[in-house]
């Protein structure tokens, strides 16, 4: 069926979005019966073009076995139940090293890759803090993401790196998330992406990414980031899923108080859930769906993080 589901990826116009609302489909174990309920649905999709792309989707299969990666189909027991909540979660997962971190509970650490000094102290003792018992989830580039999982001349362990590019990533991704995704391996955590081994991370593969970070993780939280920095592709994603938001609450430091890389704490620490809303371009009669917003001053606000990912069966949300 993974063959089925790979080939589909390749046809124009068919989207995760379908792929998940049909997902049911693939309990099937007969190929023509999936074939012909998706013709009859679609039409974008005809057998000849599902056949077309089989080859490419048997080279993609070869290419992963090669590599040591896991295909991880949204159909599978295996696909982690939150990313299933998005509304285009990505329908197939590739992934190489420590599958079993899934199973923690996964926090995003964010924010701009034009980090300053002070908030990349701050990155790495909060990232310190929560490698300890929780997995660290982002997307292994410059500033924000690289000092909050860098330890000394490795990473922390519990970490997951969502790649843009595909696994291969010696051969597709920039200089900086090769080498973290290299320590990452190591330190026997997991790698992901959304896209196949060989396929070369572009302009756009990284907010497309950032929605898999949101999707994966339990509680985000936001180290710095200007307002209209790149973070807030994955808050926009995140803020829709009833989880907890945390940020980084510096108030009275000089710096946090007037460095543009800070505004966006500014903002949240100002409007509270307007101001996730403010970042994320969304007008007011639009729900932003966040468990809990919480500021984080010092280190005993780190608690509050960790005693709210306790509460499993509180569904209560502040709805903006």
């Amino acid at each position: 069926m993974i063959r089925i589901l790979l080939a589909l990826s390749k046809i124009p116009g068919i989207a995760d979005a379908f792929i998940k609302k049909n997902v049911s489909v693939f309990n099937s174990n007969n190929t023509d019966e999936i074939i012909n309920y998706l013709v009859k649905i679609n039409d974008k999709i005809t057998k000849e073009l599902v056949s077309e792309h089989l080859e490419w989707a048997d080279r993609v299969i070869q290419r992963c076995q090669d590599l040591d990666i896991h295909i991880l189909p949204i159909y599978h027991t295996e696909y982690p139940s939150k990313l299933r909540e998005l509304s285009n979660p990505p329908a197939v997962l590739y992934l190489r090293g420590n599958m079993s971190l899934l199973n923690k509970d996964i926090i995003s650490l964010i924010g701009t890759r034009k980090s300053t000094t002070l908030a990349n102290n701050i990155a790495n003792k909060v990232g310190a803090h929560f490698s300890i018992n929780n997995a660290l989830c982002n997307g292994l580039v410059d500033g924000i993401d690289r000092h909050s999982v860098e330890n000394g001349d490795t990473v922390f362990r519990n970490t997951i790196g969502i790649l843009s590019g595909g696994l291969n990533f010696h051969h597709t991704s920039s200089k900086i998330t090769s080498e973290l995704a290299e320590k990452v391996l190591k330190e026997d955590g997991l790698l992901i992406s959304e896209v196949e081994p060989d396929r070369k991370e572009d302009q756009f593969s990284g907010s497309k990414a950032s929605r898999i970070q949101a999707g994966l993780s339990s509680a985000l939280i936001l180290i710095q980031s200007s307002i209209d920095g790149g973070s807030k592709y994955t808050i926009k994603a995140f803020s829709k899923l009833n989880r907890i938001v945390g940020y980084i609450s510096f108030t009275g430091n000089k710096e946090y108080d007037s460095d543009i890389n800070f505004s966006a704490n500014r903002t949240f620490d100002m409007l509270g859930l307007e101001g996730v809303a403010k970042m994320c371009d969304v007008k007011k009669n639009t729900s932003i769906c966040i468990k809990k917003l919480i500021p984080i001053h010092s280190l005993q606000d780190y608690d509050i993080i960790i005693n709210e990912l306790k509460k499993k069966d509180d569904n209560s949300s502040f709805l903006f």
